[in-house]
C-alpha cells in the first residue's frame, strides 16, 4: 500500500440532516475519521476528490486526508454511504491506517489476458468483484491480479488459487469461486441463413 492522493477537508461545526444537505449541495461530503486510539473527527472533503480517488486507486489505496487547522491523517476509505432514493453518495467514513497495525479491506480483483478469452469466443464471469483480505496496512495489495489468458470453458478460479502477498490473508471459503469461463454461444448461422432465402413464387 501506498499514498496516492492528498484530500482536503475541513472540520465539521454542524451536524444534523440539514447541515450535511448544504454541506451535498455546496460540492462537499459530511464524513467521520475513526481508528484505534483516537477520537472520531467530524470532517466535510471535496465530493469531486474522493471519487476521483476512489476510481482511480480503488478503496484499498492509501490517501493523505489533510484537515484545515488541524493534521494530516493516513486513511482509507473504509465506508461510503448512497442516498436511498436520489442515488449518489451522501456520506463517507475514513479509517487511519497505522502500518504496522493489521487492518481488514475489500481488495477488487483485476484480470489480465482478457483479450485472448474473447478471442477464443469465451468471456469471464464474476462471482466476487473483491475479496476481503487482513494484514498489515503496508502490505495491502491495490489488487488481486489473475491472468485469465490460460484458461479455458469450464475453468474455475477459487479463492484458493489466488497469489496473494506474504502476510495478507483471506478468511472466506478457499473453495469459493471467484471467477469462471463460459463458452460464448455461436449464433446458428444455418438457421440465419434459411430464414433470408427466397421463397420460390408458386406457379
Amino acid at each position: 500500500m501506498k499514498k496516492e492522493e492528498t484530500i482536503k477537508g475541513v472540520r465539521r461545526t454542524e451536524t444534523g440532516s440539514g447541515a450535511n444537505k448544504r454541506l451535498r449541495r455546496d460540492g462537499f461530503l459530511p464524513g467521520n475519521i475513526f481508528g484505534k486510539g483516537m477520537d472520531t473527527v467530524q470532517v466535510a472533503v471535496r465530493r469531486d476528490e474522493v471519487m476521483k480517488g476512489l476510481a482511480k486507486h480503488g478503496k484499498a489505496a492509501e490517501f493523505r486526508l489533510e484537515v484545515e487547522g488541524d493534521k494530516t491523517y493516513d486513511v482509507m476509505v473504509r465506508e461510503i454511504q448512497n442516498l436511498p432514493t436520489k442515488g449518489g453518495v451522501q456520506h463517507v467514513d475514513f479509517q487511519r491506517i497505522i502500518l504496522s497495525e493489521e487492518l481488514k479491506a475489500e481488495v477488487p480483483v483485476k484480470t489480465v489476458g482478457t483479450e485472448f478469452v474473447e478471442t477464443r469466443h469465451m468471456y469471464i464471469l464474476h462471482q466476487m468483484d473483491v475479496i476481503p483480505v487482513r494484514g498489515l496496512a503496508k502490505d495491502l495489495p491495490e489488487a488481486v491480479e489473475i491472468d485469465v489468458a490460460h484458461l479455458h470453458p469450464g475453468d474455475t478460479v477459487t479463492v484458493g488459487d489466488l497469489k496473494l502477498p506474504k502476510g495478507i490473508v483471506c478468511d472466506v471459503d478457499p473453495e469459493s469461486p471467484v471467477l469462471s469461463v463460459k463458452e460464448a454461444k455461436k449464433h446458428d448461422e444455418t438457421v440465419e441463413e434459411a430464414a433470408e432465402e427466397p421463397v420460390a413464387d408458386a406457379e
